[in-house]
């Protein structure tokens, strides 16, 4: 049996247990239903306007009703009082019950919530008629004083274990930390619907049943109050978090860096068990991150994958405890996680990105947070996708169209910033021409000498390491800067360019074109610049190759007085 399973069955154990001592109780005191049906649907009715809107403080609601069943058993006694409750509260369960979580959370947490209603209600009215309190007209504030003080006291206990029960019947795990300000919070609700229960049942002895309606009012303004305190409070307390988050995504950088930097914001402000982040980049290409390190995860290691064919229409999914999840999650999270939050925005044009986060505390989450999420997540997607355009930019921008080879822009900077470290010296550059390339342009034409120019490119890839870059630098020409190359390594790189050129011949439209070249090179044994070492290649390429018959590799050491 699972997990779930067991609270399930415990919470209806329980509850059938309490609903029959109640009865065992009605009927040794033969209580019966003193209130007539109008104002019973009456009292009903005005409670049900609570319920439907009631004030989030993390996965619970505080729907103020309460109030009303104290009215009710100050006015008509305690059999009275239970039903108002518990109808209430099916009608409170009933709400959501037209969506599949509302179904499930109606399944587990109905025993719960009407055993909790039962346990308050029942033992403080119990001790409040043993007491000697009275109801209905002969109520009296202070005729009734340590009745009512005793029942407040029983009340209080109740709702100070209440935690425990939940986690009893429930398995919900709240912190401490958590704890505390609920409580707090609970505190203010249950003493508002004292004082309404008491004041109200004063008002209509003396105005009649219409007085209940503008004491409800007036308690209707009072929630309202306290439930737009906490919203506020709430936004508040998540508002720089989130706008920290923003500002981490517009910040300049590449996609990785964007990516890095959003994760660690995040990570500050949100501890979860399980969390990680998707890119969804398209034609195939997706990244899971996690949340925790900010590693690359592999896809069979990533914990609740299976949310993703969950949610459908939904942005935002949203379980605050582990009785509302869809079955099919139980086999793939570990066993003591309780909330979940799967937040998946609209795509842009090239990026889907969602984040998955679960905690083993019981409503971690919450609605307007997830939404708050949700927007920041939007941030994120449109600034990698900048940052990717920003870097297919850049890249277009040091790039030959033809050869794919960095341009000459690309090779200045590259060799202006390496050619001033002193670890990579001796520094190397070749000068490549190809030669006759004019003739195969005038006699194949320019589509041809173009595939010409992609091979070339390609072998010269093939001749030269990782650590050198190999650039298009304008026509025919080819550079290649080699560090940590002395000039006799610089030359035996050049005449391997220069062999594989010869054993390699372009086959392009049913010809077969040699391809020669000429090389010059020139070595800095000491910190120089860029534009000496590249233009002393070229002269070397020129007086000891072009103008000694082509086909041949020239050192600007060897050809230097010549040249000058």
């Amino acid at each position: 049996m699972r997990r779930f399973q067991q609270y399930l069955l415990r919470s209806w154990v329980v509850f059938f247990i309490v609903v029959i001592v109640l009865d065992v109780i009605a009927r040794a005191d033969g209580y019966s239903l003193s209130i007539d049906y109008f104002t019973f649907f009456l009292v009903v009715a005005l409670s049900t306007i609570f319920v439907v809107d009631p004030v989030r403080r993390r996965h619970m609601s505080f729907t103020f009703h309460f109030g009303f069943v104290l009215y009710t058993f100050l006015t008509y006694g305690l059999l009275s009082a239970i039903c108002v409750g518990q109808l209430t509260m099916l009608i409170y369960q009933l709400r959501s019950f037209h969506t599949a979580i509302g179904r499930r959370r109606m399944l587990h947490n109905y025993p719960f919530n009407v055993t909790l209603e039962l346990l308050l209600i029942l033992p403080a009215g119990l001790v409040y008629n043993a007491l000697g309190g009275t109801h209905g007209p002969d109520f009296s504030l202070i005729g009734n004083i340590v009745p009512l003080v005793t029942m407040v006291v029983i009340m209080w206990v109740v709702l100070l274990f209440q935690y425990t029960l939940s986690n009893f019947l429930l398995g919900e795990n709240i912190p401490s930390s958590v704890m505390i300000p609920l409580l707090r919070f609970e505190a203010v609700v249950i003493t508002a619907e004292l004082l309404f229960g008491v004041f109200s049942t004063l008002m209509v002895q003396n105005n009649g049943i219409s007085a209940l309606v503008m004491t409800a009012f007036a308690l209707f303004i009072i929630k309202r109050a306290l439930g737009s305190s906490v919203h506020a409070s709430d936004r508040i307390e998540h508002w720089e978090q989130i706008e920290r988050l923003k500002e981490a995504a517009w910040q300049d950088g590449d996609a990785q860096f964007i990516i890095e930097r959003y994760l660690k914001q995040l990570n500050q402000f949100v501890k979860p068990d399980i969390a990680w982040i998707k890119f969804d980049f398209g034609e195939g290409k997706t990244v899971y991150y996690s949340l925790k390190d900010g590693r690359k995860l592999k896809a069979d290691h990533v914990e609740g994958i299976i949310i993703e064919e969950l949610i459908e229409k939904e942005e935002v999914l949203l379980y605050g405890m582990q009785q509302e999840w869809d079955i099919r999650l139980y086999d793939c999270l570990p066993e003591e996680t309780q909330s979940i939050l799967f937040i998946k925005p609209e795509a842009t044009e090239t990026i889907n990105c969602s984040l998955f986060l679960a905690s083993e505390a019981s409503g971690e989450f919450t609605t307007d947070f997830g939404y708050e999420l949700y927007r920041a997540l939007r941030v994120l997607s449109w600034a990698v996708e900048r940052a990717q355009e920003r870097q297919h930019l850049l890249i277009d921008s040091r790039t030959d169209a033809m050869t794919k080879l960095p341009n000459y822009r690309a090779l200045q900077e590259w060799g202006d910033r390496r050619i001033k470290q002193k670890d990579l010296y001796p520094f190397s550059a070749l000068m490549i021409d190809l030669d006759h390339f004019k003739q195969i342009n005038d006699t194949h034409g320019h589509e041809i000498g173009d595939v010409v120019l992609f091979e070339v490119a390609k072998l010269l890839m093939q001749a030269t390491r990782i650590t050198d870059l190999v650039a298009r630098y304008g026509g025919e020409e080819f550079v290649v800067l080699l560090p940590n190359t002395d000039i006799e390594s610089a030359r035996i790189v050049a005449e391997r360019i220069r062999e594989t050129l010869h054993a390699n011949p372009i086959e392009v439209s049913g010809h077969s074109l040699e391809i020669t070249a000429s090389i010059g090179v020139d070595t800095l044994k000491e910190l120089g610049d860029l534009a000496s070492l590249i233009r002393n290649a070229d002269r070397a390429m020129y007086v000891g190759a072009k103008f000694q018959g082509r086909d041949r590799v020239a050192s600007y050491q060897e050809w230097k007085e010549k040249v000058i």
